[in-house]
Parts: C-alpha cells; sequence; structure tokens
C-alpha cells in the first residue's frame, strides 16, 4: 500500500480553472476517476491539503466507498489578504478563527490545515510570500485542534516560517523551502513530519512544456530544488521523519502519477527505491494515522 501525504484533489494539475468549474456545479465524476486512478496505482491512503470548496470532503466519501482512506481538511484556513483563496477560508484573527473551525467541527475533519506563508517565488531566488499570523495566532490555533484530538498541517516556506510552526506543534511540515539546519534539529528533537513536495518543481524542470513556460525562471527554479534536495539529504541524516507528499493537482504534477514522480526525486537525494518505498509507507501511516500493525507494504 502506498500513501501520498500531500494531494489536492479539487486541482488537476492540467487545466484546473475548468476542473474546479465542473466540481463547483457537483459533477463529481472527475474526483472518482481520480481516486481510481490512484486505487489502480496501489496509492490507498491519501491526505489532502483542503479546498474552498470543501471538495475534499465529497472525496472522502467517494475514497470511502472504493477502499481508499482518506484525509480531509475540509478547507484549509489562511489569513485574509494573503495566500490562500482556492484553497480554504481566511480569518482575519482569533475570534473568525474560532468560528470557521467550529464550521470544521461539524463536517468532522481529519487534520487542521493551516496556510502559514506564502509561496516560494521563483522571480527571486529565497524569496517567498509572507507570513500570515502572529505566532499568538498560530499557537491559538494549534492548541484549539490538540484539543479537539486533531493533528495539524502548516503549509510554511522560509527559515522563519518552518521554525515558526515547529515551536507551535505543528505535526507536520508541508513544503519548508528555504529551511535551515536549525529548523531540521527542532523537527528531529520533537518528532515533526516533513513533506517537502519536491514534485511541482522537479516536473517543471522535466516537462519541456513546462520549462518553456518558465524559461526565464528555470535557474532559480533549478538552484530551489537543488538545495531542497540537499536540505532532505541533512533531514534524513539527522533522523527527521520525511514523508512522500506529491502536491498532486499542482501544475503539471497529475494525479497518481504525482506519487511516482516524487519517489524518483527522493532517488536523487542518494536513497535506493526499495528504501524511499519503505520510508513513504511507514512515515506516510503515520501522518495519516494508520494502525502500522494492520498495514501491508
Amino acid at each position: 500500500m502506498f500513501v501520498d501525504c500531500h494531494v489536492h484533489i479539487a486541482l488537476d494539475g492540467r487545466d484546473s480553472k475548468k476542473w474546479r468549474q465542473l466540481i463547483a456545479e457537483k459533477n463529481y465524476e472527475p474526483v472518482k476517476t481520480a481516486l481510481e486512478l490512484y486505487k489502480d496505482k496501489g496509492i490507498m491512503a491519501i491526505r489532502d491539503g483542503g479546498d474552498n470548496y470543501g471538495i475534499s470532503l465529497v472525496a472522502r466519501e467517494i475514497a470511502k466507498s472504493l477502499g481508499i482512506t482518506f484525509r480531509s481538511p475540509g478547507w484549509a484556513i489562511y489569513k485574509k489578504g494573503m495566500y490562500g483563496t482556492f484553497l480554504g477560508k481566511p480569518v482575519v484573527g482569533i475570534k473568525d478563527f474560532k468560528d470557521l473551525f467550529t464550521e470544521l467541527l461539524k463536517v468532522k475533519v481529519d487534520h487542521l490545515k493551516i496556510i502559514l506563508t506564502g509561496l516560494v517565488e521563483f522571480e527571486c531566488y529565497g524569496k517567498v510570500g509572507g507570513i500570515g499570523f502572529s505566532g499568538e495566532e498560530l499557537n491559538y490555533m494549534v492548541q484549539s485542534a490538540k484539543e479537539k484530538g486533531l493533528p495539524v498541517m502548516v503549509h510554511a516556506n522560509s527559515s522563519i516560517g518552518v521554525k515558526m510552526a515547529v515551536e507551535a506543534g505543528a505535526d507536520t511540515i508541508e513544503h519548508g523551502y528555504f529551511l535551515s539546519d536549525e529548523e531540521l534539529y527542532m523537527m528531529a528533537d520533537k518528532g515533526v513530519v516533513w513533506v517537502p513536495t519536491l514534485a511541482p518543481l522537479g516536473n517543471i524542470l522535466e516537462k519541456e512544456e513546462l520549462r518553456r513556460r518558465y524559461s526565464d525562471k528555470i535557474k532559480n527554479i533549478k538552484k530551489i530544488f537543488d538545495e531542497h534536495l540537499n536540505a532532505i539529504k541533512k533531514a534524513l541524516s539527522l533522523g527527521v521523519k520525511v514523508a512522500i507528499g506529491s502536491d498532486s493537482g499542482s501544475l503539471g504534477v497529475y494525479h497518481a502519477q504525482g506519487f511516482f514522480d516524487e519517489v524518483r526525486y527522493f532517488k536523487r537525494c542518494g536513497i535506493c527505491e526499495e528504501d524511499v518505498y519503505m520510508m513513504a509507507h511507514k512515515n506516510g501511516i503515520k501522518v495519516v494515522g494508520l494502525d502500522s500493525g494492520k498495514s501491508e507494504f
């Protein structure tokens, strides 16, 4: 059984605008087809990163009928005016969060997804979108989830962003571009799982159509990608738990295939394919909350 710890079922990696329009009209066939692809490839446990329509909640029910374990956050939480519009719902502060969190509890989400920072900006090496929440706000949201027994998934890039997330008690760090050794040591010490999502950048570098689209930024993308590989190598040497999450649904990363793209890129960290799969399974079932004694690789 394979586990993909980071997908977006409300996106398709090709024409997400059309895909989202279909599912917004309650045409869920594309979602079912995508889930069937996962099943055909042996990916039987999936964790979603959320969407503003709450489609991952619908996908969870469809997945259940197919025998797939599908974890949904409903929608992600992001700071109003910051990155995250298509992934979730905005909050201004703690009061707004309380209201949205109550809604999330009503629909019985599997985890809380918080978008702490923006994206990696390809135009300028080392730059990422700003931090949306204060330390106080982040701590409050994370602890609210913990009190309800919900794991917390935090989208965080930059050394500062990742450090904030780890200190607040995040269970997993998503993406984690431009983190430093300090954050890696913290993650190893606290048992935080890192889901580094290599496939979006790796596929830009490998797919000719995407290379053309980003032709003026390819040099920076390659530098960012290579640095991320080095960070993963360091993380593994320190004992950081690293899981496979493809970010399938993002541009150029297709459902089901994205998992195997991610595995292929992980091999560039000097890990043999068998060990990548074993790591993906062991840490993946931890992330999605499956009983390791009942799962089989």
